[in-house]
C-alpha cells in the first residue's frame, strides 16, 4: 500500500493540525504519554529549523494522518491515527528518520543512533521494529501514574529545613547552579529555565523548593500541569517533571518532602493525576515513588538503530 502525501513540517501552518493529530491518538489508544503535548508545541513553535526534523503525512484533504519528528537529536515520536497507521506508512517514516538521524550525526561527527521508545504492551509495533533490524535494548523507562483522591501523606520536613515555592524568575539563577550540583551537568542554562517558567505548562504553585537551616537552596522539585492534555474531558494531569538535591543535603528527606507537597498542591488546585518518569536502572527513585502511593503504569521500551547495523526497510 502507498503511503499518503508527506512535505516537512510548516510552522505555523502546520502546528495546530500536528497538535490535534497527537491529542488524538492520545485519547483513541494507550500510547505513552511523554513526551507532554505543551512540550512538542514548545518545541516545534522554537526549535532552529524545525521543517527538517519533522514531517507530516495528509490524507486528500491535506489534513494530518500521521506526524514524525527527531526529538533531542535522535529519538524517533511518531504517531498516527488508526485508519492510516499502517506498516507501511510507519515504515516509511522509519526511513525517513534514519536519514535525517544519519545528516545530524554527521554534522557532529558522531555516529548515527536512533531510538524508538514503544510501549511494552504494544506487541504488534514492536515486532514491527524488530523484522525492521532495530536492537531492543536491555534497559527501559518506567511511567508511573499517582491518582490524588487517594490518601496523601504530610510532608515531613528535616529538621530546620523549610519548603516554600519558588521566588519567581529573580531565583532562576540559583536555581540553575543547584541543578548542575544535583546532577553533576551543565545541561540547562538560565534561559532555557526562564523561558520554562513563562510556558503556559507552568504553574508557580508547583515550583517548589527545600530551603537549608543556612538558607542555602538545598532541594527542588518541578512539575509541569498537562496544559494540553487537560482539555480533554475527564482528563486532569500533571508531571512531576524533575526532582533535585544538592550533595551536601542528600538523605535527610527534603526529596521527599518535596514530592509530597506537590502531590498535595495538585490535588487542592484540582489535578486529578501525578505523573512521572523512571529509569528502570533507579531502584531508589523507584522505592521512593512507590512509597508516596506512585504505580507503574506503563513501561516503556527502547529499540535501537546505530550506523552497525542495517536496516530492513
Amino acid at each position: 500500500m502507498k503511503p499518503p502525501a508527506s512535505h516537512p513540517y510548516r510552522h505555523p501552518d502546520d502546528l495546530e493540525g500536528v497538535i490535534d493529530l497527537i491529542l488524538t491518538c492520545r485519547a483513541e489508544a494507550p500510547t505513552d504519554p511523554w513526551p507532554p503535548v505543551h512540550d512538542i508545541r514548545a518545541r516545534l513553535s522554537a526549535q532552529p529549523g524545525i521543517s527538517n526534523d519533522a514531517r507530516v503525512w495528509v490524507d486528500d484533504r491535506e489534513r494530518p494522518v500521521a506526524f514524525a519528528m527527531i526529538w533531542e537529536g535522535n529519538i524517533f515520536l511518531y504517531h498516527a491515527l488508526p485508519q492510516a497507521g499502517d506498516e507501511t506508512l510507519e515504515m516509511h517514516a522509519l526511513t525517513w528518520a534514519t536519514e535525517r538521524a544519519r545528516t545530524l550525526a554527521e554534522q557532529c561527527g558522531e555516529r548515527t543512533v536512533l531510538c524508538v521508545p514503544v510501549r511494552d504492551d504494544d506487541h504488534h509495533r514492536m515486532a514491527l521494529l524488530a523484522r525492521a533490524g532495530l536492537r531492543l535494548e536491555e534497559w527501559h523507562m518506567i511511567r508511573m501514574r499517582r491518582w490524588l483522591h487517594q490518601p496523601i501523606a504530610d510532608p515531613s520536613i528535616p529538621p530546620g529545613f523549610t519548603l516554600r515555592t519558588v521566588a519567581g524568575e529573580s531565583e532562576a539563577p540559583a536555581l540553575v547552579d543547584l541543578h548542575h550540583a544535583a546532577f553533576a551537568t551543565a545541561s540547562e542554562t538560565v534561559a532555557e529555565r526562564v523561558a520554562w517558567m513563562r510556558s503556559p505548562a507552568y504553574d508557580p504553585r508547583l515550583d517548589l523548593a527545600a530551603v537549608a537551616p543556612d538558607g542555602a537552596l538545598a532541594a527542588f522539585c518541578r512539575c509541569s500541569v498537562c496544559a494540553e492534555e487537560n482539555t480533554r474531558p475527564g482528563f486532569s494531569a500533571a508531571w512531576i517533571d524533575l526532582i533535585g538535591v544538592h550533595p551536601a543535603y542528600r538523605r535527610r528527606g527534603a526529596g521527599r518532602a518535596l514530592l509530597l507537597l506537590a502531590l498535595r498542591t495538585m490535588r487542592a488546585i484540582g489535578i486529578a493525576q501525578a505523573l512521572l518518569s523512571v529509569g528502570s536502572w533507579n531502584t531508589p527513585a523507584q522505592r521512593l515513588f512507590e512509597s508516596c502511593g506512585f504505580a507503574v503504569a506503563c513501561r516503556i521500551v527502547w529499540h535501537v538503530y546505530d550506523a552497525e547495523m542495517e536496516m530492513a526497510v
